[in-house]
């Protein structure tokens, strides 16, 4: 596989930062992460965050992991950029204020990519594959865990992305 050439926005978990073995795995020349405090922050203030983040580094793809990829198909959407999600969170309930992923959020034409480790300790991944399947391509791989054992499959995928979505 070759470094990929289009500009990654990484959305990180929750307690997570850039220092992320996710981010870290991620095989781009240009690949950026804005660190969250999600736990201090409400639901509209991260939205507005992201949403200016978006509009100053115009990413090519956004790549998320558990609250990160809850942010990456929220953001997916309203910028109809791409986006490559692992172990995602799609009932995040350490706040009130953040409404669940629902068919809303999925059904639309943007591609999207879903990564999904089944031995996951924190989230049920069997659920999460149950509910995006319908809607994207879901890579599932039998065990790892949580904050993934193969984060370098990530890359197979954004390549996907950039080879059959992304005009370059």
């Amino acid at each position: 596989m070759t470094s990929c050439l289009s500009k990654i926005l990484f959305l990180h978990g929750l307690d997570s930062s850039r220092e992320s073995t996710k981010f870290h795995a991620i095989d781009a020349k240009q690949k950026f992460c804005i660190e969250v405090d999600y736990r201090n922050l409400n639901f509209q203030t991260v939205a507005d965050f992201y949403h200016e983040s978006i509009e100053t580094i115009k990413p090519d793809i956004i790549v998320g992991h558990s609250l990160g990829a809850y942010w990456a198909l929220k953001m997916s959407l309203f910028h109809r950029i791409p986006c490559v999600i692992a172990n995602p969170s799609l009932h995040p309930d350490f706040r009130d204020d953040y409404p669940a992923i629902n068919e809303m959020d999925l059904d639309h034409d943007i591609p999207q990519i879903a990564y999904i480790e089944r031995g996951d300790e924190i989230l049920d991944m069997y659920e999460a594959e149950q509910q995006l399947e319908d809607y994207m391509q879901v890579q599932v791989m039998d065990g790892g865990h949580h904050r993934l054992q193969c984060p370098e499959n990530i890359n197979d995928l954004i390549q996907h992305l950039e080879l059959n979505y992304l005009k370059k």
